[in-house]
């Protein structure tokens, strides 16, 4: 019988975030030739996961001196993992995850979960960007999570081509639309008995919820009833909130926290909205989608564009509201538009009818079994990836 292929991925932590949720959608779906180890930065996990389950017991910082000397603290115990491990793979996700891997593995397979010059700003974001120009051709593999990012990497940062590979994140329908019926607690099934607006992820700059607040003032005049509810937490939360008392809409407005089972409350809300300044590819949008919600999104860099209108050119940008193939487009930033598409949705029940039934149909091209295949390298001769 043949040995397990040893997979190790690297990721800061599996607390919340769209790459912890694939590396816990990878590791729970992996067949038994793949024997895997998910090395994280410090213990916090709230995604199952399947595997063992290792730390460096090294977390990032967001101090400016201590972010440095964590790094280097946490690249030699990487390397003393590797040493140890003898991984056939190592899978990286995120900036500092990549540099290690690169720095450390000659067979690196390394994870482009960002485009790298949309998403990576100041300091830090710079000298990231400088490594990416001079050592991202070093991967054995680089793995994009969106056909933007996978150009901007051969474009802009010269990685080979034929070590480019779009994969695009798994989506476990079947849970999300078994768990999209379970009940909510009775003073949370309160807010869904009026037309509700959700929101999911991190309240952070990236996410653009405040044009979405202000959005929703609009939609408050013709809609007096509407709900705007956010599941997610993050740093702005205390800004978000003062914006909501300024805009006079804090009685409407639902900070719900990051929920065990979101799909419940995505399930009985009326349209999905991101209002995202940069992304990769929006899990949170897909999963609204497997739920049958109507979706709006921001057709910034990258992702929303090939979930909703894969038939068009992924360079292309909106310049008006876009009433896509399979959800609405506007422009980044635009609380304007982004009201005249929430308002168009939420007044028009057929219009939204449709749109939840061909967004369920869209998010069936990402089921985890489908994408799973994209990975069979794996299971094949690693010296041929």
């Amino acid at each position: 019988m043949e040995k397990p292929r040893k997979l190790l991925f690297l990721i800061a932590t599996l607390y919340q975030g769209g790459g912890e949720r694939v590396v816990s959608e990878l590791s729970l779906n992996f067949p038994s030739e793949v024997e895997t180890t998910i090395l994280l930065y410090e213990r916090k996990v709230s995604y199952p996961f399947k595997g063992r389950l290792l730390d460096l017991g090294v977390p990032l910082s967001l101090n400016f001196f201590l972010r440095g000397f964590y790094f280097l603290v946490r690249f030699f115990k990487f390397k003393e993992v590797l040493k140890k491990e003898q991984p056939d793979y190592v899978v990286s996700f995120g900036n500092s995850g990549n540099m290690m891997n690169i720095l450390a593995n000659p067979k690196a397979i390394v994870r482009i979960d960002l485009p790298i010059g949309e998403s990576n700003k100041g300091f830090w974001g710079f000298l990231y960007k400088v490594f990416a120009k001079f050592f991202l051709r070093r991967a054995k593999m680089v793995m994009c999570v969106s056909k933007f990012a996978a150009e901007e990497a051969v474009e802009r940062f010269g990685v080979p081509r034929g070590k480019v590979r779009v994969v695009y994140n798994p989506v476990d329908i079947n849970k999300i639309q078994r768990l999209s019926q379970e009940p909510l607690q009775a003073p949370l099934e309160e807010i869904f008995e009026h037309p509700v607006v959700i929101t999911m992820g991190r309240i952070t700059k990236q996410k653009g919820q405040q044009y979405l607040f202000r959005a929703f003032k609009s939609i408050k005049e013709s809609i007096p009833d509407a709900k705007l509810v956010i599941l997610g937490s993050g740093e702005l939360q205390n800004d978000l909130s003062r914006l909501a008392k300024d805009l006079r809409i804090e009685h409407d407005v639902h900070f719900l926290g990051w929920q065990k089972n979101p799909f419940s409350f995505l399930a009985r809300s009326r349209v999905f909205v991101l209002s995202s300044l940069w992304e990769g590819l929006p899990d949170v949008l897909l999963e609204a989608m497997a739920c049958g919600l109507p979706v709006i999104s921001s057709d910034c860099r990258s992702g929303p564009r090939e979930i909703l209108a894969p038939a068009t050119d992924s360079n292309k940008t909106a310049e008006d509201m876009e009433i896509a193939e399979y959800g609405i487009l506007v422009p980044v930033a635009q609380e304007e538009l982004l009201s005249k598409a929430m308002m168009l949705v939420l007044t028009d029940t057929n219009f939204a009818y449709e749109l939840g039934k061909k967004a369920k149909k869209r998010a069936e091209d990402f089921r985890v079994d489908k994408i799973i295949k994209q990975w069979n390298f794996l299971f094949g001769d690693i010296d041929r990836i």
